[in-house]
């Protein structure tokens, strides 16, 4: 069997069992002229903390015989476990993807004649519990949840745990042995879940996990099952205020190091990341974006894609028409902010490729030390290459010239007083255009129906 990792999606802490490591397929990116979007790919996760709840999300695209799939979590007492949707994963993805805009070309600005291009700007588009299981075993709950049979165990013996787990079908790797017998020591408990009898790989839906209380561990050191030699993983953290690693080095791009290169019409911003988590032997994580965010940038997204596309939201049933697609959806966006101050609330993004040695350890998060937002848009002041020729452009006609005017100011800022190929050129949705609101909602739309087309 083989775990894939889906586009938008893929949580490590809820880590599939699997015998071979496979790689991430890349997300789609909105590509505006002279603007650089980059894929992330790999292990995705959602992280929520309140002093109340904590609340991770994890999507599985699985591919190979569904009776083989099988999943383990590590978790601290009993969770409540509920279905999610590709679609917040879709947005988190598009709404903090680092977006790197060329330098500036400076060009003269076309004439300013009546009829031609005055002041008009241009733009890009960018259950029942404590059941004895037998032999040492405790079963916690177990219940159906969508189209997945979970079981939450308990067990002081980690040699019984491995046993009931084999005989029920969890295929349990000789080199994830070690790390479940680490966690039955301290303490676990475990979550493990596979797809209901019957049910194809197709109907696979993200998956939700609440615990009481405020945490901040993950436990990192089961993302070894299926993992080759490196996990790319990136973590969305919402909190009330901006996260960090504090087992973990990290460290941020600078925009001084940005380069562009006008002959491919990229920058080194790959580059940069690579080389910084090479330079620490890939046990560092990238601190990408960090900002304030009102519930309402996320929620409205979602709201206006379960109002205007109910079948493509991922929420709901098909057979019932979707009429729960949207008391699903209100369902996680309550996990989602729930016990989280909103006028406190942060929307932080980490990315990582941790070798497997690094595995070594879960990731503890806490509050930064400083609270300063990391922004996902860079303005490159350097370049390489050749860059484009400015635009030649006729005078005006005898008599057109308009009086007191020296050339449109919008050339170079596309309109909107932004350099050049700054993320005003991106496909983010605007709250303020119901237009742009349903043609992002269509785009999102889009992903989704091609991540299904993938799991098939």
């Amino acid at each position: 069997m083989k775990l894939l990792h889906a586009v938008f999606l893929s949580i490590p802490l809820v880590t599939a069992v699997v015998t071979n490591a496979h790689d991430a397929a890349a997300c789609g990116g909105c590509f505006p002229p002279q603007d650089e979007s980059t894929q992330v790919t790999g292990h995705r996760m959602i992280f929520s903390v309140s002093q109340t709840s904590t609340t991770l999300w994890d999507q599985i695209e699985y591919s190979g015989d569904p009776t083989s799939f099988a999943w383990i979590l590590p978790i601290k007492g009993q969770v409540e476990v509920g279905l999610s949707s590709d679609a917040v994963f879709a947005v988190l993805s598009e709404r903090t993807a680092t977006s790197v805009a060329a330098p500036p070309l400076n060009c003269p600005p076309p004439p300013s004649c009546w009829g031609w291009g005055s002041g008009s700007g241009a733009g890009g588009s960018g259950g029942a519990g404590g059941d004895a299981a037998g032999g040492g075993v405790d079963i916690i709950t177990q219940e159906v949840v969508g189209p997945y049979e979970t079981v939450q165990l308990s067990s002081s013996d980690p040699g019984a745990l491995k046993t009931w787990l084999t005989t029920n079908g969890y295929n349990i790797d000789a080199d994830i042995g070690p790390i479940i017998d680490a966690y039955v020591g301290e303490g676990f408990d475990f979550l493990a879940l596979k797809l209901v009898p019957g049910q194809g790989v197709s109907s696979m839906r993200p998956v939700r996990i609440t615990a009481l209380g405020a945490s901040t561990t993950l436990p990192l050191r089961m993302v070894g099952a299926g993992t080759g030699a490196f996990a790319p993983m990136t973590l969305w953290v919402f909190a009330e205020g901006r996260y960090e690693t504090k087992n973990f080095a990290s460290f941020d791009i600078k925009p001084a190091d940005i380069v562009w290169n006008w002959d491919l019409g990229t920058s080194n911003y790959t580059t940069l990341k690579d080389d910084a988590f090479k330079a620490a032997n890939n046990a560092n994580w990238l601190n990408q974006y960090a900002q304030p965010t009102s519930p309402w940038e996320i929620r409205g997204r979602l709201e206006q894609l379960v109002s205007f596309l109910p079948d493509q939201s991922g929420y709901g049933d098909p057979k019932d028409g979707y009429v729960t697609a949207n008391d699903e959806l209100q369902a996680d966006l309550e996990k989602m902010f729930g016990g989280i101050n909103e006028s406190e609330l942060w929307v932080t993004r980490l990315n990582t490729e941790l070798a497997r040695a690094s595995l070594n350890k879960d990731l503890a998060l806490g509050a930064a030390t400083l609270q300063d937002p990391v922004s996902n848009f860079f303005q490159a002041t350097k370049a390489i290459g050749t860059p484009p020729k400015c635009p030649e452009y006729p005078p005006c006609e005898p008599g057109s010239e308009i009086p007191g005017e020296n050339g449109g100011s919008w050339w170079g800022n596309l309109g909107d007083g932004k350099g050049n190929g700054s993320s005003s050129a991106s496909c983010a949705v605007s709250s303020g255009s119901e237009t742009t609101a349903v043609l992002g909602l269509l785009g999102v739309a889009l992903g989704l129906s091609v991540a299904r087309r993938r799991r098939k």
